[in-house]
């Protein structure tokens, strides 16, 4: 409890904050509106931009403070005249407006073709679609403390009436203040690293605790190997766990008593792989699969010990042995990340729409009823991965892509004496890349997972067998080389922008800028283009055209088709690309540059990824499951199977024609294939099983060099777990 004085002091407080709140006049501002890397100090008028401080002109800003006080909401055109130009004629209105939202957009780094910011609704206005942390409740002053004086003196029983009037008020004034003010949140005060072993680590699995250990996957399941690692939750060394389970695809959380671990591993099931749910004793023991659920991803406890999982669209319950299950919900998307709340009376999981390129954080009773969005604000924002504190006051979770990912924590349990606020808080952001809340069994502190991706460009000599580093001083993703071999085009990795230049690295030249993010550049034939794949977070996949010495990226194919892969023909007057949105496989088309006319290619229904040879006569492909290398002859009109395998990937020419190169990956681990296109004899050059790869697939890209070595890109990244030490306002 505090003290007397101290509540007196809160009341009138309290009082003096109603005063200003009836009238709109809030005392002091105590805080600053934040989206993405920017935040907006209306009281300094101040633009900044991780923490630097940013030119822009005092109308723009104004438009800004206007769009991010009501974000998510249309701002029309008459509300931004009527409050910002008043004297202005409709004329310089116009202008005015459109100039300050040209000014803004090219501060923001924005795109009126695809905004991350401003979208704009033609002829009616402007409305902020990114998440903004809005400044918090304004500071109130102190009241004046003026002496009443010559007043009547009041009679004993009307001094009785007043002081239970008083009291009554002053009761009444606390708690409204106490209810209308937002619960406490916390704030990190301290990041300890807590493991320090350099593996990579899945931001989709997060690790988990029982209270001593954390638990966590390390490695890729198909490809280098993996496996459980544990280590204290005050930090040390990274030690494994010794298990029978193989091919482990994730952890999910410990038993309410903490003596099990439930596992996701791949298994092969005749020719299929299969997903399938196992239990590890703790801290040691024979592990046994858990009933016969499969095909998830992961699973959860309920606090009465009961499993809870996702199958396809449902979400299903079952008991602990995995018998009896049965179905709680149905949703429309694939659910991952279910979680109860602690007192078992809520569950929240997260949802990826069916092109996978968004998610959003779902609701509902512990009887499946009620369901509905966390967050129905957020719609269209990548929010996922969350926990609640262990006392359910404080849910953790992740949102945000690229360099604007953060941690956020949401309030909740409203009460009588405190109102529910549904508005999260940025809790942590950047120069790091924070994922996987996972709070401590105090609740004191939030362990994540921090990435700083980067990685190896390296050429694998076929004759020495050796790895030798390519453009060492990049973190350089995709490239390719023009006819001359005096060029490269490559893509920066992790903020995926084209760049080119000459082979040893001079005369650099950057071609995309941010919202673009760029995958697959391709030289035109003559040198003088470059075409790539444009992968931008939460938009439909397209392709873009650019001038090898710089300009604006022209679209190709326009509508909402979606584009990937883009390939030229060796006369450079077409494009083949992939058909569809990401996770979807529609076909294989050609463009022609000249009179931007589409044909389909025929019979390529459920292909992708295709590739022309250096003669233009065959277009390789893969089928839809990635089971299938497949191959077009132009001269026939027809595809036949070149070689079929577990899951085969990123299918690539050698320069003369006579050999595709593929990654493939099987049971035991990922390989380098070469095939000989005549007779189709298959050559294993290099096993990945021990090469580090990220979990990114844009990373397990594979290329040729000039002189056909295989080019593979090899993680650098600092990715290791930490602590965040938390004190509660």
């Amino acid at each position: 409890m505090r003290p007397a004085a101290a509540a007196c002091k809160a009341c009138y407080t309290g009082a003096n904050f109603l005063v200003s709140w009836s009238t709109g006049v809030p005392s002091e501002i105590s805080s600053v509106y934040r989206f993405g890397l920017f935040e907006v100090d209306p009281r300094n008028g101040e633009l900044r931009k991780s923490g630097v401080k940013l030119k822009l002109q005092d109308q723009p800003f104004k438009v800004l403070l206007k769009l991010l006080q009501r974000p998510g909401e249309l701002v029309t055109r008459e509300e931004l005249r009527a409050g910002l130009w008043q004297e202005d004629t409709f004329v310089d209105f116009e202008t005015g407006l459109n100039t300050a939202i040209k000014r803004l957009r090219e501060t923001l780094g924005d795109s009126a073709d695809n905004p991350r910011f401003i979208e704009t609704l033609p002829r009616r206005g402007y409305r902020f679609i990114a998440p903004v942390e809005k400044p918090g409740v304004p500071d109130p002053g102190e009241p004046d403390a003026k002496k009443a004086q010559d007043a009547p003196q009041p009679s004993k029983r009307n001094l009785q009436i007043s002081a239970i009037l008083i009291g009554a008020a002053v009761v009444g004034v606390a708690w409204l203040v106490i209810w209308r003010s937002p619960p406490g949140l916390p704030r990190v005060v301290q990041t300890v690293a807590i493991t320090h072993d350099g593996r990579t680590k899945n931001p989709l699995n997060p690790f988990v605790t029982d209270g001593i250990h954390l638990y966590f996957t390390e490695g890729l399941p198909m490809t280098s190997g993996s496996g459980i690692a544990q280590v204290s939750t005050a930090g040390g060394e990274t030690t494994w766990m010794t298990t029978t389970i193989d091919h482990i695809l994730a952890v999910s959380p410990v038993s309410p008593d903490r003596s099990e671990l439930l596992v996701v591993k791949i298994a092969m099931v005749g020719s299929n792989g299969e997903l399938q749910l196992w239990s590890q004793p703790l801290p040691a023991g024979a592990p046994h699969r858990v009933g016969n659920i499969s095909n998830l991803i992961v699973a959860n406890w309920a606090p009465d010990g009961h499993i809870i999982y996702p199958q396809g669209d449902s979400i299903m319950i079952a008991n602990r042995d995995g018998s009896e299950p049965r179905q709680l919900a149905k949703v429309d998307g694939t659910v991952f990340a279910i979680r109860f709340s602690p007192d078992g009376k809520r569950v929240r999981f997260d949802v990826a729409n069916g092109s996978g390129d968004f998610s959003s954080i779902w609701e509902m009773d512990r009887n499946g009823n009620g369901l509905r969005p966390l967050l129905p604000d957020w719609k269209g924002t990548f929010h996922c991965c969350g926990n609640w504190s262990p006392d359910g006051q404080y849910y953790y979770f992740q949102a945000g892509r690229g360099s604007a990912q953060g941690i956020w924590v949401l309030p909740g349990n409203p009460s009588i004496f405190r109102r529910q606020v549904k508005s999260p808080a940025r809790l942590i952001s950047g120069p790091m890349r924070f994922s996987s809340p996972v709070p401590s069994s105090d609740g004191k502190r939030l362990f994540v997972l921090g990435d700083e991706p980067r990685v190896e460009l390296l050429r694998y000599d076929l004759e020495a067998r050796r790895f030798d580093s390519y453009l060492p001083a990049l973190s350089a993703g995709p490239l390719d080389f023009s006819i001359d071999r005096k060029w490269v085009a490559y893509v920066s990795y992790p903020d995926m922008t084209l760049w080119r230049a000459h082979v040893d690295g001079s005369d650099k030249m950057q071609l995309t800028f941010p919202p673009v993010r760029s995958y697959a550049p391709r030289w035109s034939p003559d040198g003088s283009q470059i075409v790539f794949g444009d992968v931008q977070f939460d938009h439909i996949w397209k392709i873009r055209l650019v001038s090898s010495s710089g300009g604006r990226p022209e679209t190709l194919v326009q509508g909402d088709t979606g584009e990937t892969d883009p390939t030229w023909t060796p006369e450079g007057t077409s494009i083949v690309y992939g058909v569809g949105p990401e996770g979807r496989h529609d076909g294989i088309s050609r463009v022609n540059l000249k009179t931007r006319e589409v044909s389909i290619i025929p019979n390529s229904d459920g292909l992708f990824s295709p590739r022309v040879s250096p003669d233009g006569r065959y277009i390789s492909a893969l089928n839809s499951d990635e089971s299938k290398l497949m191959l077009f002859d132009k001269t026939t009109n027809h595809w036949l199977c070149l070689v079929e395998g577990d899951t085969i990937g990123y299918n690539e020419w050698s320069h003369d024609g006579k050999y595709i190169y593929f990654r493939e990956n099987s049971e035991a681990a990922g390989e380098l294939v070469r095939l000989r296109v005549k007779d189709r004899v298959k050559e294993r050059l290099l096993s990945l099983k021990d090469f580090p790869q990220r979990g990114d697939t844009f990373t397990w890209w594979i290329g040729v060099g000039p002189d056909d070595a295989p080019l593979l890109l090899r993680d650098r990244s600092v990715q290791e777990i930490y602590a965040l030490e938390l004190a509660f306002h």
